[in-house]
């Protein structure tokens, strides 16, 4: 009877263990990250795109931060969520429109300044980091993935 109850804990430790694991999502690696201007077809919308591309497709749901500083210091931080790809699931790659990110703490006339200053070839520093959720004041999450560009 002993060997039978400690063979129950020993299938329950090993199934408790395997669902925490399964808990964690893949590592994500950040490979680029270029502003696109040339996508737009007359909407206004996508004329100014953040394409980031990562080692391997994304296979979760991810929340991604960037923070771009132009030429001219002016700065657009902002974050979204970042999902698998139902359209292109073996795309590395993810375009997200600048204007996304424009939020209640953004700058007077944000739009303005995407449109006119978020420009290939004007953009100092890019930093995108990558969370497994969206971070909160309560939670305090570190980025999984952090990449600074330079000069895109």
């Amino acid at each position: 009877m002993k060997q039978i109850r400690s063979g129950f804990q020993w299938v329950g430790l090993v199934l408790a263990l395997s669902i925490l694991a399964g808990c964690e999502k893949p590592p994500v690696t950040i490979v680029s990250a270029q502003v696109v201007t040339d996508m737009d077809s007359g909407s206004g919308n996508f004329d100014r795109l953040l394409r980031l591309c990562f080692a391997e497709p994304i296979e979760a749901d991810y929340w991604h931060k960037v923070t771009i500083m132009t030429k001219q210091a002016y700065k657009l931080e902002g974050g979204s969520s970042i999902r698998p790809l139902a359209s292109d699931p073996d795309n590395p790659c993810h375009l997200k429109i600048l204007y996304n990110y424009i939020h209640k703490d953004s700058p007077p006339g944000a739009r303005e300044m995407i449109k006119e200053y978020m420009v290939p070839g004007n953009i100092d520093q890019l930093l995108v980091q990558v969370y497994e959720q969206a971070p909160t004041p309560e939670n305090k999450a570190r980025p999984i993935a952090e990449k600074l560009f330079r000069d895109l």
